[in-house]
C-alpha cells in the first residue's frame, strides 16, 4: 500500500494576534487583560489551543457522507461520536506567511496587534506525541466520510478539521492539534520572533518590546512599502 509523504514544509509558522477586543474602534491602546494573556503565552512558551466551535468560520467542522452511510442504522450515533471527537480536540491556527496584509487586517486588529513566528523544527521537536501539525487542504466541498470512516476513528476528526473552503486559501493555514483544549507547551522560547503591527499604539509597542527583550525574544517592527509589508532589523 502506498503512503503519502510530505517533504516540503515551511521553516517558520506564524500566528497573528489581536491585542484588543474584536470590533474595537480607533487607534486606542490594547486591552490590558488580552495583552497580558498574549505576552504571557510567549514568555511562558505555550500556544493556546481552543475548540473548533470557538473559531471564526461558521462552516468549521462540516463534512459530507454518501447515501449508503446516511442510511446506515448507526448513522445518527456516528454523527454524535464525530461531534464529540471534534469538540475534544484543541486547535491553534498558524500561517506560512507573516507579511500577508489580509492576515494582519483580519487577525491582528488591522496592524494594531502582533505576529508571533515559531520555528517549525522546534515545534516538531518539543511538542509531545499528543500533538500534530497539519497543513489545511482547501476545496469546494467539505471533507468526505463514507462507510469505512464509520468503522475507523483514527485521525477522523483531525481530517475533517484540516479541510476548509477554498475562499480561505489566502491564509495558507497550518493547524496545531492538541488532545484537548488548553496550553500546548514548547521549550526554547527565545527561538520565537515577534513582529509588531505598524499601527500599534506607542505605549503598547514600548511595553511589548520591553517584555520581549527581557525574555530574550527578538522583536521586529513592520512598515508598508508600496503594496508590500516590510520589517525592520531587530529593535
Amino acid at each position: 500500500m502506498a503512503t503519502i509523504e510530505t517533504y516540503a514544509r515551511p521553516t517558520w509558522l506564524y500566528r497573528h494576534r489581536s491585542l484588543r477586543p474584536r470590533g474595537a474602534d480607533g487607534d486606542g491602546a490594547a486591552d490590558r487583560e488580552r495583552l497580558e494573556r498574549e505576552l504571557s503565552a510567549i514568555e511562558q512558551g505555550y500556544i493556546w489551543c481552543g475548540k473548533f466551535n470557538e473559531m471564526n468560520d461558521p462552516m468549521e467542522g462540516f463534512y459530507r457522507s454518501n447515501g449508503s452511510a446516511m442510511e446506515n442504522p448507526g448513522y445518527e450515533e456516528f454523527v454524535e461520536t464525530v461531534r464529540q471527537e471534534k469538540l475534544g480536540l484543541g486547535i491553534a491556527s498558524l500561517s506560512e506567511t507573516w507579511d500577508n496584509e489580509l492576515m494582519w487586517a483580519h487577525y491582528a486588529d488591522g496592524f494594531r496587534g502582533i505576529c508571533v513566528a515559531y520555528p517549525m523544527a522546534r515545534l516538531l521537536e518539543c511538542l509531545d506525541g499528543t500533538h500534530a501539525l497539519a497543513r489545511v487542504a482547501y476545496g469546494d466541498r467539505p471533507h468526505y466520510l463514507n462507510l469505512s470512516a464509520m468503522r475507523d476513528a483514527d485521525h477522523r476528526a483531525r481530517a475533517i478539521l484540516s479541510t476548509k473552503n477554498v475562499k480561505w486559501s489566502y491564509e495558507r493555514e497550518w493547524r496545531l492539534f492538541a488532545a484537548h483544549r488548553g496550553e500546548a507547551r514548547y521549550v526554547g522560547r527565545g527561538a520565537v520572533t515577534v513582529y509588531l503591527g505598524m499601527r500599534m499604539a506607542a505605549e503598547d509597542r514600548r511595553l511589548v518590546t520591553r517584555r520581549m527583550k527581557a525574555a530574550g525574544i527578538t522583536v521586529r517592527r513592520t512598515s508598508v512599502d508600496g503594496y508590500s509589508v516590510r520589517c525592520s532589523d531587530p529593535s
